[in-house]
């Protein structure tokens, strides 16, 4: 498929190359992200020696460094039947001859997957902050260090005890892609396969290129998720793998999100780790992008804390496939994606639907009525007037001192103008003397009367066709 999106970082990077001086900027996200391809497409025409390092030895490492130079050298060939690269005595000899050659022409040199070097050399950081600080008057190397491990990163990297600290240039977290991002990239397809396919794996753009446009979604739920053999099956457990020691703790804490759990005693309890020392496994998993910690965005307290998955295709994964684990195993991956797409979908896309218009809030921003908003999220508690509890799946507090309340329905039927009274009321308990901006987001549109009511309450209706995802 075509690069699409990260027209951000592309800039950054741009804006860095045109100084013509050395820099050094630390490209960093999660696993499949598309830190790799983003990378590729930055250094398209432009000199480059692109080299990934390995989980191998030293040794291992400089040859394939030492290889790298030398197809760069020969014009991007190296074939296997000419001679063996020479290899370099050291690193030390390595960057020294990179930020020499640099002298004479800018020349991008990257370090992809950075921390496996740093964990096979020892030295790396200290020995590139030696050469930096040595040659970065001179040498014009636009040197990317580039790694999945976004703790490494941080610390190891751009932490203040690290050797590199004040070295780096720039700094770019390569995150997911939002849904507008992602109806880029899946263009051509309809607007409810769109956030469906985006609610089942996530912006994530390896998942979501995944989508076949021969199969309908139901189809590709089946052969391209549910099936024990597909890419996105084995995707989960293998991320943790690689990404975590203890698998199996990690798995058994996703299971109880997954499952409805958010308090952490709760948690605790049902993943059977002990409350003292599963907050440290939380931390890792927001690290890494697969949870999330909530609090309402006013009226906030530690009680109403909780912990819900953020990674659309771990949440699917660990709802459905424990489940249907059975009949997946032998085989009948149809009829469980029928099952799933005809009582479980709507339900399960809900909450999806809610942060896909956070998203559009956000970037809408400055234009329909939105002003800028310094704190988005959702908002839960006790509606002392009717005695029970309510929810409203849109809070933002905005900078000009005013609020944004915005209920979201998924549906397949048009809203009526009882989501509008239902949503007036609950902004009501949350206003606190502030000017309340409504906003009523629907997958299938309004009826006449909600249309009538909203223009007398100033609400803003927005339908999904309104939402600008379409290509």
């Amino acid at each position: 498929m075509a690069f699409v999106g990260r027209e951000c970082e592309l800039a950054t990077l741009e804006r860095l190359y045109a100084t013509g001086k050395f820099q050094m900027p630390a490209i960093y996200g999660r696993r499949r992200v598309g830190k790799t391809s983003l990378i590729a497409h930055f250094v398209e025409g432009k000199p480059a020696i692109f080299f990934s390092a390995r989980e191998s030895t030293e040794r291992e490492n400089l040859i394939a460094l030492s290889e790298a130079i030398a197809r760069f050298e020969s014009g991007g060939v190296l074939r296997e039947s000419d001679r063996p690269a020479p290899v370099f005595e050291s690193f030390d000899h390595a960057f020294a001859y990179l930020f020499e050659l640099a002298r004479k022409q800018r020349l991008v040199f990257v370090i992809d997957k950075y921390p496996n070097l740093a964990q096979s050399y020892r030295a790396v950081s200290s020995l590139l902050q030696h050469c930096i600080d040595r040659e970065h008057e001179e040498s014009r190397l636009f040197l990317i260090l580039c790694g999945s491990s976004m703790s490494f990163m941080e610390h190891q990297v751009m932490g203040y005890k690290s050797p590199l600290y004040g070295r780096r240039t720039a700094q770019i977290k390569v995150m997911p892609f939002d849904i507008v991002q992602a109806a880029r990239l899946l263009e051509g397809v309809g607007l409810e396969e769109i956030v469906s396919w985006y609610g089942i794996v996530g912006g994530i753009p390896l998942y979501l290129e995944q989508f076949d446009r021969s199969l309908s979604l139901q189809e590709n739920l089946a052969h391209n998720v549910l099936r024990p053999d597909s890419f996105l099956y084995g995707e989960p457990d293998s991320f943790l793998q690689q990404e975590v020691r203890e698998p199996a703790r990690y798995n058994a804490i996703i299971r109880a999100i997954a499952s409805g759990e958010g308090r952490l005693s709760d948690i605790s309890s049902v993943a059977g780790i002990d409350k003292a020392t599963i907050t440290a496994y939380l931390k890792g998993l927001m690290e890494l992008g697969v949870v999330r910690r909530e609090q309402p965005v006013v009226d906030a307290n530690r009680k109403k804390m909780r912990y819900v998955l953020s990674d659309n295709l771990f949440r699917f994964w660990y709802r459905f496939v424990p489940h249907y684990l059975t009949p997946l195993q032998a085989g009948r991956c149809e009829e469980v994606a029928r099952l799933i797409v005809g009582d479980h979908l709507s339900t399960f896309l809900g909450p999806v639907f809610e942060d896909v218009c956070r998203q559009w809030l956000v970037s809408s921003m400055g234009e329909a009525g939105v002003p800028l908003i310094n704190d988005i999220g959702r908002w839960w508690g006790t509606d002392n007037e009717r005695k029970e509890q309510a929810e409203l799946d849109i809070v933002a507090l905005c900078d000009d001192g005013s609020m944004i309340c915005g209920e979201c329905k998924w549906q397949n039927k048009l809203s009526d103008v009882d989501v509008l009274r239902t949503l007036e009321h609950r902004a009501g308990l949350i206003a606190d003397g502030r000017e309340v901006r409504l906003f009523l987001f629907s997958k299938s549109g309004f009826t006449d009367q909600c249309r009538e009511a909203a223009t007398q309450s100033s609400c803003t209706l927005i339908a999904l066709s309104d939402m600008g995802l379409s290509s």
